[in-house]
């Protein structure tokens, strides 16, 4: 008799516990359908794949910027009222340290200029070096025409150098055509893929002075990225 009068005690309490858990459950169950439904969109969009973003036209550009070390290898030719002539041209660049070396007829056998941000220089053959600490200066002092190194540096990988820019053009791929800069005129006529970069493979660059005009063409027929 005690066990059962025991068991009719609880019933009611273990029921209306029952109930009232039953009715926080059903008050809950928009939330966690919600949830569910949240979740699921998620993993969905998860697996979808994701487009790949859209190339920008001087993407070309950009990666030439990066290319700071390299060896190129072409031709440089001159015209000017003291010089006429092309020469064999290689071109290696190490961040802001260069060395270009001229042989042939141009170089008069074999012409180094070396520079750095302290200064360029220029040896001719066996005659003893010569120092300044502009290059376009001192290739017109001992060669007679002026090279613009300081901007080449820019220039030949199809890029404007820093400084005021007029007329420049490029093309439909973001590719320098042509611009004034720095007292020259220049177009670039034909790109080369070189691993991930775009670079020019000719370049025409015209200025006229008091002297009379000079034309400088760089033709580049191979490039090694470092």
């Amino acid at each position: 008799m005690l066990r059962k009068a025991k068991a009719d005690i609880f019933t009611p309490l273990i029921s209306a516990t029952f109930f009232a858990t039953c009715r926080t459950q059903l008050r809950r169950a928009p939330q966690l359908l919600l949830a569910i439904l949240l979740l699921a969109i998620a993993a969905c969009s998860s697996q979808k794949p994701q487009p790949t973003p859209p190339t920008t036209q001087n993407s070309g550009a950009q990666s030439a910027a990066s290319l700071q070390r390299w060896e190129a290898m072409g031709k440089l030719g001159v015209r000017s009222p003291k010089e006429n002539g092309s020469a064999n041209l290689t071109w290696q660049q190490a961040n802001s340290n260069y060395r270009i070396h001229l042989s042939g007829p141009l170089g008069a056998g074999a012409t180094i200029i070396s520079g750095s941000p302290g200064g360029v220089s220029l040896q001719r053959g066996s005659e003893p070096a010569v120092f300044a600490s502009n290059p376009a200066q001192l290739t017109e002092q001992i060669m007679g025409w002026p090279l613009p190194v300081t901007e080449m540096f820019y220039w030949v990988r199809g890029l404007a150098a820093p400084g005021a820019v007029s007329g420049q053009q490029k093309n439909t791929q973001g590719q320098l055509q042509s611009l004034q800069q720095s007292g020259w005129q220049l177009n670039f006529s034909g790109y080369q893929a070189v691993g991930p970069y775009q670079l020019p493979t000719k370049i025409k660059a015209a200025t006229n002075q008091a002297a009379g005009p000079v034309s400088v063409t760089v033709v580049i027929k191979e490039w090694l990225p470092r």
